[in-house]
């Protein structure tokens, strides 16, 4: 299996963002949209922290009942949203794989 990973990328409107996968492959979180790229791998550096401190991490549901969770930095800033999950026990463990994988993933440059 792979390791876990951050893939940076830049879009059609040359703006950077960046990914989360875990080691299967799933992609588990997304970010918002920069306009450097200093800025998309500063803030990969930030999620590697933030996944370390449970009072940076947010969860919610969607008015459909699905959960996510969130990943701030230290001025409350929101730097990346996971995906939906359905279940409760799914939502947990992508949780989980984030915490236990996030600091240590590499990231692979796409730009």
């Amino acid at each position: 299996m792979a390791a876990a990973h951050f893939k940076l990328c830049k879009n059609d409107d040359q703006l950077f963002f960046f990914e989360f996968f875990d080691k299967e492959g799933t992609r588990l979180l997304m970010s918002g949209e920069y306009e450097s790229k200093a800025d998309a791998a500063q803030s990969i550096k930030d999620v590697q922290v933030g996944s370390l401190m449970s009072p940076q991490i947010g969860a919610g549901k969607t008015p459909d009942g699905d959960n996510f969770f969130v990943i701030k930095d230290s001025a409350g800033q929101v730097l990346v949203k996971s995906i939906l999950f359905d279940s409760e026990m799914v939502f947990n463990n992508a949780l989980h794989r984030v915490k236990d994988s996030a600091c240590i993933a590499e990231t692979i440059d796409l730009t």
